[in-house]
């Protein structure tokens, strides 16, 4: 009865890994969502960076190409300029940085749960200091110059809303959220420059506009 129970359970367990969505070949290619070893069905990845979908070969897809993590400099292109030209509009480098020719952010009356207009911009930005700086990782090489930002322990402290911080304990600033205070602190400059000006036309101090 045993021997029974055993025979049936590895019968189910070799069952189920036939029918595994993820497989590994005995060439040491990976087949993903295919039930065969022939290329020619679901995703394959071969050990050398080979990656087909069904019959067909990514090693031309220029929108597509991944870059090694271990090369600095490599790049992840997501889109490619219309015509397949390597002109590419968007992509993400090995080192961190990303490269795009602009970005849209949902920004429609219709998504905001509730909105209130920002006060006292001015005072807020007046806490924040812009400064130039070098990326610790660029150390010496020097060879894309000094930078101009923010601090994000400061923006914190006056602004938390503008910060976030990942799992390693490091904090990235929302520079978006920045340019909204820019612009209502910008407003507030033009109110108080207005009623300065009636101020002074109306003691005689100042030509009145025309």
């Amino acid at each position: 009865m045993k021997k029974s129970l055993l025979f049936t359970a590895v019968i189910v367990l070799l069952s189920l890994f036939a029918q595994a969505q993820m497989k590994v070949q005995s060439d040491g290619h990976i087949s993903l969502g295919t039930l065969s070893g022939a290329w020619t069905v679901g995703t394959q990845v071969y050990p050398s960076g080979c990656v087909h979908f069904n019959t067909q070969s990514t090693d031309d897809w220029h929108w597509v190409t991944v870059a090694s993590p271990n090369v600095v400099k490599g790049k992840c292109w997501i889109v490619t300029y219309p015509g397949d030209k390597y002109d590419h509009r968007f992509f993400v480098t090995g080192n961190g940085y990303i490269f795009k020719r602009g970005s849209w952010k949902a920004a429609d009356a219709s998504l905001l749960s509730s909105s209130e207009t920002i006060r006292d911009a001015g005072a807020v930005l007046d806490s924040i200091t812009g400064v130039w700086y070098t990326p610790i990782e660029e150390g010496a090489k020097r060879d894309e110059g000094r930078k101009a930002g923010v601090t994000a322990q400061e923006v914190e402290k006056v602004l938390p809303e503008a910060v976030t911080t990942d799992e390693n304990g490091l904090m990235y600033v929302d520079y978006e959220t920045l340019t909204v205070f820019l612009i209502e602190a910008v407003k507030e400059q033009r109110q108080e420059i207005e009623l300065l000006r009636k101020t002074l036309e109306e003691n005689g101090l100042l030509e009145p506009q025309k």
